[in-house]
C-alpha cells in the first residue's frame, strides 16, 4: 500500500503532460489553419489580380484597335472611338466586365459622361498655351497664369504676379523653378498660385459626375461649394502630350511655303484637287512674298475663301518647321472654354459649337470654320487649331463578376506609332470604383 501515492502522482504527471501536448497540438493546428486561410486568401487575391489585369489589358487593346481603325481624315464628336455606350459600357470580357469612361467637360451636347476614349487634342497644351488661353480656363487666377508662364520660360524675369528663383528659394524646403517645359500636369502643384483645389476641383473620384459627397459643402471630403455644379478643376482641360503631325492626311510631306517655288505650289495644289483658279491665286500670293506669319495670312492675302479650296491649301502647305506641331487644339472636340481662349467672341464660339454638331458638316479640315467665321477671324485661329487627334487617354475600369473586386487605370496612347504606343500608365484604383450603382452600391 505504500506505493499508491507514488502511482497517483505519476498518473497526474502523465495527465498534465498529455494535456500540454493536446494544447500544443491544438495551437499548432489552429496556427496551421490560420496560415492556410491566409495563404488561400492570398492565392485568391493573386488570382483576382491576374484576372483584373487581363480584363484591363483587354480593354486597353480594344481602345487601341478602335483608334487605330479610325480612317476618317478628321476626328470629331461623331468619331466611333469617342462615344459608344453599347460597346464600351459594361463590356463582358472573360470573368468580368469593363468600362471605358470618358469624363470630360461638356463639348456642347449637354452630356456629363460618355463611354469611349478622349483625345488629348481636345485639351489645352500646358507648354504651348498663351496667357489668354490660360486665363479662359475656369477657376484659374492671374497669379496662377503668371506662375505657369514664369515656371516654363527660360529666363529669370518675374511677371507681375509670377515667381522665379527668388520666391521658390524662400520656401521650406526651397527648390528651383523648372525654367523649362512641364513634364506632367501634376507638376503644376509646384507652381506659385496653383493648389490642389484649383487643379483637381471637386471631382475627387475623377468620374466626371457630381456625386452627393462632392456637393455637400463641408459635410464630407472633398471640399466643395454645394452649388449643384461640378468644378472639374484644371486637370480636365490641360495636357502635355498633344502634338499633331506636320504632314498631309495621306502621310506625305507638306510643302514649305518659304522654300517652294510658286509654280511647284500651283502644281501640287492642282494635283491635290484645287481648281486652276485657286492654285493660280496661291501661286501669285507666293510670288509676292515668301515670308508670312502663318497659313491664315496666306488665306487672307489670296482673297480666296472657299472652304473646300482652303482645305486643300491647309493640307498641302506648311509654314512651320519640323515634323511635329505641338499644342494645336482640335476645334471639333474641345470644350467651350478652349474656344473662348482663342480670343473669339461668345457668339462666334456658339456658332462653332452648333455647327460641329451637325452630322452633314464636313469637319475634316479646319477650313470648315470659314462657314461660321469671317476670313479675318478665321486667319487669327487657323494656325492654332487642328481637326486631327493622335494621342488619347483611355480610362479603363474592370470589375469581377463573382465578387466586388475591381481595378481602374488611366493610360495614354499614341496612334502615330505602329503598333500603338503606350506613353503613360497610371493606377487610379485608390480613387474608388467610379460607378457604384454598377456594383449595387449607393453613391457616397
Amino acid at each position: 500500500m505504500a506505493t499508491q501515492p507514488s502511482e497517483g502522482r505519476e498518473r497526474g504527471i502523465v495527465l498534465i503532460l498529455v494535456t500540454l501536448i493536446l494544447v500544443a497540438v491544438t495551437a499548432m493546428a489552429l496556427t496551421l489553419a490560420r496560415d492556410a486561410r491566409v495563404e488561400i486568401a492570398l492565392a485568391v487575391e493573386r488570382a483576382d489580380d491576374v484576372k483584373l489585369r487581363g480584363l484591363i489589358d483587354g480593354a486597353i487593346e480594344r481602345a487601341m484597335a478602335e483608334v487605330r481603325a479610325e480612317q476618317d481624315p478628321g476626328d470629331s464628336l461623331f468619331s466611333p472611338w469617342r462615344d459608344d455606350e453599347a460597346n464600351f459600357a459594361g463590356m463582358e470580357l472573360g470573368e468580368g466586365r469593363v468600362w471605358l469612361l470618358l469624363p470630360s467637360p461638356d463639348p456642347g451636347d449637354g452630356r456629363e459622361l460618355r463611354y469611349g476614349v478622349r483625345d488629348e487634342a481636345s485639351k489645352l497644351d500646358l507648354n504651348a498655351a498663351t496667357e489668354q488661353q490660360l486665363l479662359a480656363l475656369p477657376g484659374i487666377t492671374q497669379e496662377a497664369v503668371h506662375g505657369i508662364l514664369d515656371w516654363r520660360d527660360e529666363d529669370d524675369d518675374q511677371r507681375d504676379q509670377g515667381a522665379e528663383a527668388g520666391y521658390y528659394g524662400t520656401l521650406d524646403p526651397p527648390y528651383q523653378p523648372k525654367n523649362g517645359p512641364f513634364d506632367s500636369i501634376e507638376e503644376l502643384l509646384r507652381v506659385r498660385g496653383v493648389d490642389a483645389q484649383m487643379l483637381y476641383g471637386e471631382d475627387h473620384n475623377r468620374n466626371g459626375l457630381l456625386d452627393p459627397g462632392e456637393d455637400d459643402g463641408d459635410g464630407s471630403f472633398p471640399p466643395d461649394d454645394a452649388d449643384g455644379e461640378l468644378d472639374r478643376g484644371l486637370i480636365d482641360y490641360l495636357t502635355v502630350f498633344s502634338r499633331d503631325l506636320n504632314r498631309r492626311a495621306d502621310g506625305s510631306a507638306r510643302l514649305p511655303w518659304g522654300s517652294t517655288e510658286a509654280q511647284a505650289l500651283s502644281q501640287a495644289l492642282t494635283s491635290a484637287g484645287a481648281s486652276p483658279q485657286y492654285a493660280q491665286a496661291i501661286a501669285e500670293t507666293r510670288q509676292r512674298s515668301n515670308q508670312v506669319q502663318g497659313l491664315g495670312e496666306i488665306v487672307l492675302r489670296s482673297g480666296q475663301f472657299d472652304p473646300a479650296q482652303v482645305a486643300i491649301l491647309l493640307d498641302v502647305v506648311t509654314v512651320a518647321e519640323g515634323d511635329l506641331l505641338p499644342g494645336r487644339i482640335n476645334v471639333n472636340t474641345c470644350p467651350r472654354e478652349l474656344l473662348l481662349g482663342l480670343e473669339l467672341e461668345a457668339e462666334q464660339v456658339d456658332a462653332i459649337l452648333e455647327a460641329r454638331l451637325q452630322p452633314d458638316q464636313d469637319l475634316s479640315s479646319p477650313a470648315w470654320l470659314l462657314n461660321v467665321l469671317e476670313p479675318a477671324e478665321f486667319a487669327t485661329v487657323v494656325d492654332r487649331v487642328t481637326t486631327r487627334s493622335d494621342q488619347f487617354t483611355v480610362h479603363a475600369v474592370a470589375l469581377l463578376n463573382d465578387r466586388p473586386r475591381f481595378r481602374r487605370v488611366e493610360v495614354l496612347i499614341d496612334r502615330n506609332f505602329v503598333p500603338v504606343r503606350v506613353l503613360l500608365w497610371r493606377d487610379l484604383t485608390p480613387l474608388g470604383f467610379p460607378l457604384p450603382e454598377e456594383r449595387g452600391e449607393e453613391l457616397p
